[in-house]
Parts: C-alpha cells; sequence; structure tokens
C-alpha cells in the first residue's frame, strides 16, 4: 500500500490518504478503519435522468463519497472492502441529509419515514441530530414513522440513508439557500 498523505495528530486524530496496490491491502485498511471515522472513496452509482419530454433514463457515472462509517466487512474470498455509512459531503449526483434539516426548518416536511437504526446510532451527535428532526416534524403537524431496521422495509430504507421526506411544498435548492446565507454574512 502506498501512503500518498499524513497528517496525524499527538491524540492520533487525524488523515491519511492511502492508495491500494495488492489485494491484501484492503485486509490492512480493514483493520485500520473505526465506526465513526471518515471514508473518501471512489464510486460507481446508477443515475436516473428525466429529459424534456418525460423520458427517463439512466446511466452509470464515477463519483467521490465520503462516509461517516456505520459498519464494516471483509470479504477474504474477493479480498474485497465492504464499508456503509452516511454520506456526508454533497456532490453532483448523491445530496446530504442538511436537505431534510432545511425542509424541517421551513415547516415544509408532511411525512418522514426513518429507520430505527438512526435512534440506536453509536455516535450521540448524530443520534441526537435525528431524535431532533422527529421532534420537530412531530411538533409542526407533519408524521414520523419510524422503521425496524429488523423487517425489509427497514433495510431497504437502510439503503436509502435511513431517512426520506415526504415535503407538503417544494424547498429551494441547497446551493440556493447557501448562496443566501452567505449574502448575509456580508
Amino acid at each position: 500500500m502506498k501512503l500518498a498523505h499524513k497528517d496525524i495528530e499527538k491524540d492520533n486524530a487525524g488523515q491519511v490518504t492511502l492508495i491500494p496496490e495488492e489485494a491484501e491491502d484492503m485486509w490492512h485498511t480493514y483493520n485500520l478503519l473505526h465506526v465513526g471515522d471518515s471514508l473518501r472513496a471512489s464510486t460507481i452509482r446508477k443515475v436516473q435522468t428525466e429529459s424534456s419530454t418525460g423520458s427517463v433514463g439512466s446511466s452509470r457515472v464515477r463519483t467521490t463519497l465520503t462516509l461517516c462509517v456505520e459498519t464494516i466487512d471483509f470479504d477474504s474470498q474477493a479480498c474485497q472492502l465492504r464499508v456503509k455509512g452516511t454520506n456526508i459531503q454533497e456532490n453532483q449526483y448523491v445530496k446530504v441529509r442538511v436537505h431534510l434539516e432545511l425542509a424541517s426548518e421551513a415547516l415544509a416536511i408532511d411525512i418522514l419515514m426513518i429507520s430505527d437504526k438512526l435512534f440506536r446510532h453509536q455516535d450521540i451527535a448524530t443520534r441526537s441530530r435525528y431524535v431532533q428532526l422527529v421532534d420537530n416534524v412531530k411538533e409542526n403537524g407533519g408524521n414520523v414513522r419510524i422503521f425496524s431496521s429488523l423487517h425489509v422495509s427497514g433495510e431497504q430504507l437502510n439503503q436509502l440513508s435511513g431517512v426520506v421526506a415526504i415535503l407538503r411544498f417544494p424547498i429551494a435548492d441547497m446551493s440556493e439557500a447557501e448562496e443566501d446565507s452567505s449574502s448575509d454574512e456580508d
């Protein structure tokens, strides 16, 4: 494995950039990763597009995701590392959950569907964030449906990030919301 970048502090916090060169390097990476770590990696995602005529097409695109690691698994037969987590950095193909918080603040969430796994998350800040989101939706007249991760519907919801909302009305795109907040600071 090639070490491309290293920035480790005395308390062992920091970041490293590793480039695997052999299949065995995935085993070493598996032993370095921990739940709660951030992992940035290239992946391929299926993206659906809608044309102006309403027809829907899909294509596969390569993108980079930054995940907060929730589970780590190593397949010794294929020498593959499987990491499941929550995307924490937005890109043109993947939005982050901050959009839900904006929708909640705008009182736009009619139905919130959330996995019970988020209520049992090891990271207290993440757990508190979703408890607060549920409380906000309930206080503002929205409906909350909690899905068990032991049921097939909960498993499917976890594959979609663990949380989905049906909105009462559309909200501004996140990039527009960020522009508005930066203009307020000027």
